[in-house]
């Protein structure tokens, strides 16, 4: 019988920031373990459901007591990561299992990333596993291993994918600052371009009215000069 464990954990952010990043966990600080990820298939079920899946592969950590006994395994085990994106309803939905070690240890995890209903900033993450072993003599200690690894890594994980999720706001806000910044830059031109129209139009006017002046003294001195030059001695 496999051997069931259940956690909860929180990202302190909110449910849409947390499904632009749900691809990009990796790689990340806390993740030494995850060797390699590869999106092999890739579907829209129905409206507002994405449906991938991806192959893994990390490091196959051995118990120290057991390595005597299982000395002769590889060190590096496959997965199968098939995830349900549903934009509708607000949830992610993870199913990851190991398709290599079976003979040793098989562990099939679900985590469930749904919205805070207290918090819009919080997503909570329900993180199941069942692991079980088909190794002779010692099922009960593989299967306790298991459980014992699941929970560091489910620790890890929280802290793996906060800090993509950190990394990612903290690239947004500084786009939104440059783009804020461009926008300004953009309104000072302008600015400076309308100031500069404005003055070269008050520029022209002046010139064409004083231009327009002398003309009309002009065209008055000349018809002086004319009558005067009509008018008999």
């Amino acid at each position: 019988m496999a051997k069931y464990y259940n956690t909860e954990h929180k990202h302190p952010y909110s449910w849409e920031q947390v499904a632009r990043a749900i691809f990009q966990r990796y790689p990340n600080p806390f993740a030494s373990h995850v060797l390699s990820e590869d999106t092999v298939y890739r579907e829209v079920l129905t409206p507002g459901v994405l449906y991938s899946r991806r192959f893994l592969t990390k490091t196959n950590k051995v118990p120290k007591w057991g390595e005597k006994f299982i000395s002769g395994l590889v060190r590096r085990v496959p997965l199968v990561e098939e995830s349900f994106v549903d934009s509708i309803n607000k949830t992610i939905t993870l199913y990851t299992r190991n398709v290599g070690m079976g003979g040793f240890m098989t562990v099939a995890e679900k985590v469930v990333y749904k919205a805070s209903e207290t918090d819009p900033n919080t997503t909570i993450a329900v993180k199941e596993a069942w692991i079980e072993s088909s190794f002779y003599g010692l099922r009960s200690a593989i299967k306790d291993f298991g459980v014992n690894r699941f929970k560091q890594n489910c620790v890890k994980a929280t802290d793996g994918f906060n800090h993509v999720l950190e990394r990612l706001q903290t690239q947004q806000q500084n786009l939104t600052r440059i783009r804020q910044e461009k926008i300004e830059e953009f309104q000072n031109m302008k600015t400076q371009l309308k100031t500069q129209y404005r003055e070269k139009a008050e520029s022209l006017k002046e010139k064409s009215s004083q231009q327009w002046n002398h003309a009309k003294m002009a065209a008055t001195n000349a018809a002086t000069v004319h009558a005067e030059e009509q008018t008999p001695e």
